[in-house]
């Protein structure tokens, strides 16, 4: 990006040793007392910028030229240096130096010339055409030039403190121009770029469109309006509130019920668990009682077979020979088990009544189970019964008055929903029939400034006002209406005196100016402020480490090697003086106003009637 910045300014003729202030990178101090042509060197550099003197804006350097005859700028750009010389008086600017990107030759400062110094300076910033941006609201337009945006990076002495926004050009006739100029050095926007007003017909063919969409919707809310309000009328309910909190009280206390109820349910069942399998037990212990007496029986009439076998046989004639072969017998003597089977008969016959006396036994414990599964289950039943029949219907039916009485409240807050928004279509369908077309659409310049773009310089502005410790910083915002900052929601001109208005007007263009610099958009790499510091008065109470001023030139000297600043200010004004560092990139020029020590003033052989 083209950028170009100060190397030395001389001031000669008439005789005069010429008078030469040199400028370095970084940041360059003038100081010195009143009277000594601090003011004057800017008044130089303006009219060799093309400022043309005006009855209401003179120059001190034309109308109090001491005999001085010409001024010349050298400026360091990319490709070397342009020098720019003006003679006092003349609306000619002679342009040569190094620099061969730039045509050399005679250029004039007026407006209608063929050869006007504009282009350079334009050229400088590497605006190689002509542009055209908003000049009115109307529509008008004007070219983009040099003095349109100056103010962005030179701010002299008698404007410093004014109360009207550091953006605009002074004068107050750049309301929409400087803005204008501004958002095209940040966007490249011209004129031909900015999207036109609308048709009027168009305007009223969509405010019609707007009227009608609101009016159907108004329509809508009111007959929505009318239907909840004949439904909720219905109901007779007033306070839906108490009544939904009965109703979860009578739900709790029949879900209490319900819960005690199915835990008894659930321990009946239990118990009926255990009185079918204690039954169980009794059947499988009857079974196996019927078993063993059947085989208790099956062994008595066995023992009792053999007993009476025995008796009949006993009573026959007893065999003494074979007969087959007819030989004598031989008969073993055989126990004599009679005894024997008649004792085990006897002990099974006791057996069997034991067992007998047993099954009595179970049989009562099994009609005792019986009767005390069937009390259980009658039980049970009546509990669930109690569940089934009252309780559950009960839950359901409050449960449907709960339901019910959601839906009344929700209808009630979408009563209310739609009444605020009838309300609100209502008023926005005044205020569409009310609104007038403008027969003749205007321009505003700011509306086409997006938010991105101003957020980014104002977090660059509250970076520099919090390093100068000005009250506020961090609510520092630029106001879209009057296109000047504010802080702490006060405008400027209402809540800030010259001193202060003199050191924001300053910070606002540093900032801006830095802006367009990090955003690489065309400007050049210099600063110059001429008494920023000189109306400010700060509380004697305040530490001299917490001062606006202090911190101001030391974020100045902090951030020195970034670009060339140059500041012009009283001595006496200053919170300190820095010593002269090039590696630092602070350079000091002082003035004296004392004919015996150091350098008088600017100009040489010039001084003070009071001084001679």
């Amino acid at each position: 990006m083209n950028r170009f910045y100060f190397e030395k300014l001389i001031v000669s003729g008439g005789g005069h040793n010429n008078s030469t202030i040199n400028f370095k990178p970084g940041l360059n101090l003038i100081i010195g007392p009143s009277n000594t042509g601090k003011s004057l060197i800017f008044d130089c550099i303006d009219y060799v910028f093309g400022f043309t003197p005006k009855p209401d804006r003179p120059s001190k350097i034309v109308d109090n030229n001491n005999g001085y005859e010409k001024i010349a700028l050298y400026l360091v750009t990319a490709s070397g240096t342009v020098v720019l010389e003006r003679t006092i008086g003349d609306a000619k600017i002679c342009v040569s130096g190094s620099d061969t990107t730039i045509e050399h030759g005679t250029y004039s400062t007026s407006k209608s010339a063929k050869k006007n110094i504009n282009a350079v300076f334009l050229k400088l910033l590497g605006i190689h055409e002509p542009h055209e941006i908003l000049s009115s609201q109307t529509g008008k337009t004007q070219a983009l030039t040099w003095r349109s945006i100056l103010h962005l990076f030179f701010m002299r002495q008698a404007d410093i403190a004014r109360e009207t926004s550091a953006l605009i050009v002074p004068g107050g006739y750049g309301k929409t121009a400087s803005p204008a100029a501004l958002l095209y050095l940040l966007t490249g926007q011209d004129a031909d770029n900015l999207e036109k007003p609308e048709n009027p017909e168009i305007s009223k063919a969509k405010r019609k469109a707007l009227t009608d969409y609101i009016r159907d919707k108004a329509d809508r809310s009111s007959k929505r309006r009318e239907e909840l309000e004949v439904t909720l009328s219905n109901t007779g309910t007033k306070n839906l509130h108490d009544t939904l909190e009965k109703i979860h009280e009578e739900i709790n206390t029949i879900q209490k019920e319900l819960d005690e109820a199915a835990n008894k349910s659930n321990n009946l069942m239990s118990q009926i668990y255990a009185q079918n399998s204690k039954l169980s037990e009794c059947n499988t212990v009857i079974h196996n009682f019927s078993v063993l007496r059947k085989q208790y029986q099956s062994d008595i009439r066995r023992l009792g077979f053999i007993v009476e076998g025995k008796r009949s046989v006993s009573a026959l004639p007893p065999t003494k020979h074979c007969p087959f072969c007819d030989n004598e017998l031989i008969v073993d003597p055989k126990p004599h088990f009679i005894a024997a089977s008649s004792a085990e008969l006897e002990k099974i016959k006791g057996h069997l009544t034991e067992l007998e006396k047993a099954q009595r036994d179970i049989d009562k414990q099994r009609q005792a189970t019986t009767d005390n599964l069937k009390d259980l289950e009658q039980q049970k039943e009546s509990v669930d019964t109690f569940i089934s029949m009252q309780l559950r219907p009960q839950l359901l039916e409050f449960k449907g008055h709960l339901e019910t009485n959601l839906l009344l409240m929700k209808y009630a807050g979408e009563l209310e929903a739609v009444r605020q928004n009838e309300t609100q279509y209502k008023s926005e369908l005044f205020e569409k029939e009310t609104e007038e077309t403008p027969e003749n659409p205007k321009y505003n310049i700011l509306s086409y400034y997006d938010y991105d773009l101003v957020y980014g310089f104002e977090n660059k502005l509250i970076k520099i006002l919090s390093a100068s410790k000005v009250g506020g910083a961090t609510t520092a915002r630029l106001n879209m209406t009057n296109f000047d900052i504010e802080i702490g929601g006060l405008k400027k001109a209402v809540s800030m005196g010259g001193g202060f208005c003199g050191i924001l007007n300053t910070i606002t263009t540093l900032a801006m100016s830095a802006y367009l610099i990090e955003r690489d958009c065309k400007a050049p790499s210099f600063f110059a402020a001429d008494s920023p510091l000189t109306q400010l008065s700060e509380a004697d109470h305040i530490e001299q480490g917490n001062t606006i001023k202090l911190n101001f030139i030391q974020y100045l000297i902090n951030h020195a090697c970034e670009r060339q600043v140059i500041i012009i200010e009283q001595k006496k004004r200053m919170p300190f003086v820095p010593q002269e560092d090039d590696e630092s990139g602070i350079h000091v020029i002082e003035f004296s106003r004392n004919i015996e020590s150091g350098r008088y003033g600017f100009l040489n052989d010039v001084y003070n009637p009071e001084d001679r």
